[in-house]
């Protein structure tokens, strides 16, 4: 949305295209009325081929100097190849976004255990928006038609894709450890440090064993298993 804040191309070239229009009409006009004074043998077709040529010399100079004030125009509003600086930050903004959503979706994908298939598709995302976003930073838009630039610059989106996939990995790799720590210490609190507790000071209180369906032992070989297939996912 922040391109909203520059000035837009149509906005900073309309009094220009105002001009070029006012003239093309007044040159139409002239090149009518002369016809009709042909036409009505007001002027003869010497005169009508005199006037024509002249008419259609002046207004060719005058025409001549929009266009190239229209071109300086166009260039100085242009922004690394693009119409203008406005144009270019909506462009990097859909990009950017495309990047982050791709992104998103990969994390969501490896850590919900998804196919090769759906990790596929973000990873595609990741491609474009790279592709996309080396070419508006670094290049313009005439060299998007030389082959070379292209293939380079699909490389290089492949490589960063590459790259972004095992950092993304690696991130949500570290972020299922935390889990699956947060995890063990919540079964700790909630689970088997009540039971023990329990057992335990039943014995201290009335100097026997508490009668239950699970025994300490149980509840330790509990504990144990939930400690040993923690560390065995981290």
């Amino acid at each position: 949305m922040f391109h909203i804040f520059f000035p837009a191309r149509s906005v900073t070239l309309k009094p220009n295209d105002l001009e070029y229009h006012k003239t093309i009409n007044e040159r139409n006009t002239l090149l009518n009325k002369h016809l009709e004074d042909l036409k009505n043998k007001i002027i003869t077709p010497e005169n009508y081929y005199e006037k024509t040529t002249l008419l259609l010399s002046d207004y060719s100079q005058k025409i001549k100097i929009l266009n190239n004030k229209r071109n300086l125009l166009k260039k100085n509003l242009s922004f690394r190849g693009r119409t203008s600086l406005r144009f270019w930050i909506f462009i990097f903004g859909l990009v950017s976004a495309l990047m982050f959503f791709s992104c998103k979706s990969l994390y969501d994908d490896i850590i919900n255990g998804s196919n090769y298939g759906f990790q596929f598709v973000s990873l595609t995302g990741i491609t474009v928006a790279f592709f996309w976003l080396i070419h508006l930073i670094f290049l313009t838009q005439k060299d998007f038609s030389e082959n070379s630039y292209v293939l380079i610059i699909s490389l290089c989106a492949w490589l960063a894709t590459f790259f972004t996939y095992f950092l993304v990995k690696n991130y949500t790799y570290k972020d299922d450890i935390i889990l699956k720590q947060l995890s063990l210490i919540d079964k700790i609190k909630t689970i088997h440090y009540p039971r023990v507790a329990l057992k335990a000071l039943y014995a201290e209180r009335n100097d026997k064993a508490m009668l239950a369906t699970d025994t300490v032992k149980e509840n330790a070989d509990a504990f144990d298993k939930d400690i040993v297939s923690t560390l065995k996912d981290v």
